[in-house]
């Protein structure tokens, strides 16, 4: 019974080993990765400027005026230097609002234009950085597994000159950049959607195919500890003692 019983549980581990063998490898090469990298250049910090470009307003009669003329409540102003302009960001419940305040012209922007996207982001580089391309993303050509994920749209996309494939996303009505690619977090996505094997929106880590190989793992550890006490001499002579 012994024999059948060790004989068993040898083919069950060595099956079980080479049907999750592959991911066991993608999971411990994810790891290595997360664990050995700098995350700051994994979310783009490192080519950015670090300083907030924002300044202290002052609520003048022209302020005033402009918005008297939104009829929402507003949760908040934000005071921010956008190129050479200076811009309220203001906050609705339902909306945002972009008050210029520059050479004395006050008026209400709905977004920024591609022009002033791509100035805005040389400005906001430690150095300077040829723009490569300019694009707008909205959510009919935002697939779920784009690299650009649960973010608010419309979103324009500058594509940097750069080593790293680095694009900077801008959202126009915020004036304000939301998300930073580079090919390091590229490879940090792709490894992250191996380890928790959600291979769509990359991010739902309850998914039914990572419980099972868990659940396959956790067997295949399990029989091989116990492959190791059907087999192992010493606790043959330590049963035989006792």
């Amino acid at each position: 019974m012994s024999r059948k019983l060790h004989l068993r549980t040898r083919k069950t581990h060595r099956y079980l080993g080479l049907f999750i063998g592959i991911q066991f490898l993608f999971w411990t090469i994810g790891g290595l990765y997360f664990s050995w990298n700098n995350m700051k250049d994994v979310h783009g910090k490192t080519l950015l400027d670090k300083s907030e470009h924002t300044f202290a307003f002052q609520f003048n009669e022209p302020v005033r005026k402009l918005l008297g003329v939104i009829k929402e409540p507003i949760k908040n102003i934000e005071g921010i230097v956008v190129n050479q302009d200076s811009l309220l960001r203001v906050k609705t419940v339902s909306k945002n609002y972009l008050l210029t305040l520059s050479n004395r012209v006050y008026a209400i922007k709905d977004s920024l234009t591609k022009d002033q996207i791509s100035s805005f982001v040389k400005s906001r580089l430690k150095e300077e950085i040829p723009i490569r391309k300019v694009s707008l993303l909205t959510k009919e050509n935002v697939p779920k597994d784009h690299e650009y994920r649960e973010k608010p749209l419309p979103v324009y996309v500058v594509e940097l000159e750069h080593s790293t494939n680095t694009k900077v996303y801008v959202h126009p009505q915020l004036a304000k950049i939301t998300s930073v690619r580079n090919d390091n977090w590229r490879r940090f996505d792709f490894l992250w959607m191996l380890h928790v094997m959600d291979f769509e929106t990359r991010d739902y880590i309850t998914n039914w195919t990572l419980r099972i190989f868990s659940v396959l793992g956790l067997a295949t550890i399990l029989s091989g500890f116990y492959l190791f006490y059907l087999s192992s001499s010493t606790i043959r002579r330590f049963k035989k003692k006792f």
